[in-house]
């Protein structure tokens, strides 16, 4: 990371582009700009479709994004959201929209105790943008809340306590979705999906696709299961040409883009990286390129250039560092 001055001799208005993070368009819109398709990484326009018809025949849109760590999952589970948020509004100019965001740590493998927590959620939601709770959805709460986990509610009745708030939230021109990070128990998705099939929102679960004890194992049967009522998004390690895309669509300083195209098909085809690991491994070529800069003339110059020579010898300089771990133990 350098000081602004530095980066201005690329004509970046806010720092390095490549600087990685999960972009989230409900907390900030211009996260928009950033989320890419790169050449059929992600499909946005068939996720926009299916939110749009979901809203238009008021049914449920069901998400499954399956992806490694630095894929992307949380970034598109939150566009989702985003697209959800938009189509609806497109509808009813005056629409709230209330999401709801288990995160991993809030995540247990009681997948009824999840279901509860977010119906209660919800309510508290209703309740801070003053959505008025009818008597009889009241006391299904109160039921909710008191009972937990001792006289467990039936999986219909839970069914009837999300198609009575979706009702009531729909009266004052609002809506819900849900985003489950990281989920641990498998369950919990056909639970989800039973309990919100006869309701208008947005529902988008991430798994992590790892072979781990510790993880959600998907079978392919589970896959066409969950494919009967929603959408799988595998989210895989880029190919070469989508992370020389990622180089120039993300760029937003002084064209053009400083980094060689094909010198990083070239480079970056020895083995695979997910999204985040090439934006991080960009970030730092950037960096590097403007700590060894002395001059003062700004980009375009010969030795603001990122070439494949340059960045072969800086990743084999990186290997080499790497194995001095642990030299000296």
């Amino acid at each position: 990371m350098f000081g602004e001055d530095r980066y201005e001799l690329y004509g970046l208005p806010s720092g390095n582009p490549y600087a990685g993070r999960p972009l989230d368009p409900l907390l900030s819109p211009s996260d928009c700009e950033l989320i890419l398709e790169l050449e059929g990484f992600i499909r946005l326009a068939m996720i926009q479709a299916v939110v749009e018809q979901a809203i238009k025949e008021k049914r449920p849109a069901f998400f499954l994004i399956v992806g490694v760590g630095n894929s992307g999952r949380t970034t598109l589970a939150n566009h989702v959201m985003h697209l959800y948020r938009q189509a609806a509004a497109a509808h009813a100019p005056e629409f709230t929209f209330l999401a709801h965001g288990a995160e991993r740590g809030d995540m247990t493998h009681d997948s009824y105790a999840v279901l509860c927590s977010t119906l209660l959620s919800l309510r508290n939601k209703m309740k801070g943008h003053q959505i008025p709770i009818s008597r009889e959805l009241g006391d299904w709460f109160a039921e909710l809340s008191q009972k937990g986990r001792m006289v467990p509610l039936n999986e219909y009745d839970l069914q009837e306590i999300a198609e009575s708030t979706a009702r009531e939230c729909a009266s004052r021109e609002a809506g819900f979705g849900i985003r489950y990070e990281g989920v641990p128990d498998k369950r919990l998705i056909p639970l989800a999906q039973r309990v919100f099939e006869n309701t208008s929102t947005v529902v988008v679960f991430t798994v992590d696709d790892y072979q781990h004890a510790n993880t959600v194992q998907l079978t392919e049967a589970d896959r066409q299961a969950f494919g009967k009522q929603g959408h799988v998004c595998d989210l895989n390690a880029l190919t070469p040409r989508q992370i020389a895309a990622l180089a120039t669509d993300r760029w937003n300083g002084t064209s053009p883009t400083p980094f060689d195209s094909e010198g990083i098909q070239k480079v970056f085809g020895a083995r695979s990286y997910t999204i985040g690991q090439a934006l991080r491994h960009l970030e730092i070529l950037l960096d590097l390129r403007l700590s060894e800069y002395e001059r003062d003339e700004p980009w375009p110059t010969d030795d603001l250039r990122i070439h494949e020579l340059w960045i072969r010898l800086k990743l084999w300089q990186r290997d080499k560092w790497n194995k001095l771990d642990g030299i000296d133990g």
